[in-house]
């Protein structure tokens, strides 16, 4: 409303100024010309002021979405018009998850990382791929050869899309971003989920760590890596304790901890608790955090 009082005023000066005018024949021309002109300066100044915040949020905000899927992984992670997609959930999530990443107005996946071949981790992806561009898909080197995983192999062929399998640590940006996806180093595990990619986000002062469903021995290793205190941990397998979540949990001390499980399960609450790190569920609602590469925060 200031806005529009403020050009109603100046119409009407400008008009005002017309009327000494008004004997002579240009008079409605010039009339007609500081309408139109006053017209399209208030329309550009209120675009600004309209769309300013979303220009502010997308080229310098961090956003990232823990999605609900019960005891299921998908994680969105966004800065500066770019993004990132962490798994996709169970097969019967495929709707839901599309309806939420329409819902916050993706249209183009820069990045998918599917973790491991767990259903509960890349169940949707071969729906995500059809319905999304993407610019490339990131998996682990461990196949379990199931028809999820042949039916993400033929739309990344019938849509071209580049696929990669590290076999070694890779880093890329994401915006203002710096990612690491740190590969399993050894092909006889004895657990599936110790193939897990576990990805490091770096943003500005703040840590980023998602550590798919790693278990007892990747976690092991992953504790032989030099990683930084880490502000925001997806922890590893869902929550669940195994000999070494407590030294790996008191390395990394996060300042919040996000548990893609129901909190019945609460196994490793003590030790995060013993850190002091805000312990989040996420099972059934949507969890969002932002960040300006200083401070964090959720709702």
């Amino acid at each position: 409303m200031i806005i529009a009082n403020y050009f109603i005023s100046l119409i009407k000066i400008l008009l005002n100024v017309c009327i000494n005018y008004s004997k002579r024949k240009e008079y409605v021309l010039i009339k007609q010309k500081i309408i139109k002109i006053s017209f399209i300066f208030f329309i550009g100044a209120l675009a600004f002021f309209l769309f300013k915040p979303i220009w502010t949020t997308t080229t310098g905000q961090t956003k990232i979405v823990f999605f609900g899927l019960g005891k299921a992984d998908s994680i969105y992670i966004e800065n500066g018009n770019k993004n990132i997609l962490i798994d996709t959930g169970l097969k019967e999530d495929k709707n839901q998850l599309i309806a939420k990443l329409q819902a916050l107005r993706v249209q183009k996946i820069d990045h998918l990382i599917l973790t491991h071949p767990d259903k509960d981790h890349i169940g949707a992806a071969s729906y995500i791929l059809d319905k999304f561009e993407v610019g490339e898909l990131i998996q682990s080197n461990h196949m379990k050869d199931t028809k999820r995983e042949a039916r993400i192999q033929k739309v990344v062929e019938e849509k071209n899309i580049q696929n990669i399998i590290p076999t070694e640590n890779m880093e890329f940006e994401v915006g203002n971003l710096k990612v690491t996806v740190f590969t399993p180093k050894r092909d006889d595990y004895k657990k599936d989920n110790d193939y897990s990619l576990v990805t490091l986000i770096e943003d500005g002062d703040l840590n980023y760590l998602f550590a798919g469903d790693a278990e007892e021995e990747l976690l092991g290793e992953t504790l032989e890596l030099p990683l930084p205190p880490i502000d925001l941990y997806k922890a590893a397998h869902h929550g669940r304790k195994n000999s070494n979540s407590e030294s790996f949990i008191k390395k990394i001390s996060p300042q919040y901890t996000v548990i893609t499980n129901f909190e019945a399960a609460g196994e490793i609450d003590d030790l995060l608790n013993a850190e002091d790190s805000t312990t989040i569920y996420v099972a059934e609602k949507d969890l969002q955090f932002f960040s300006n590469g200083k401070e964090l925060h959720y709702k």
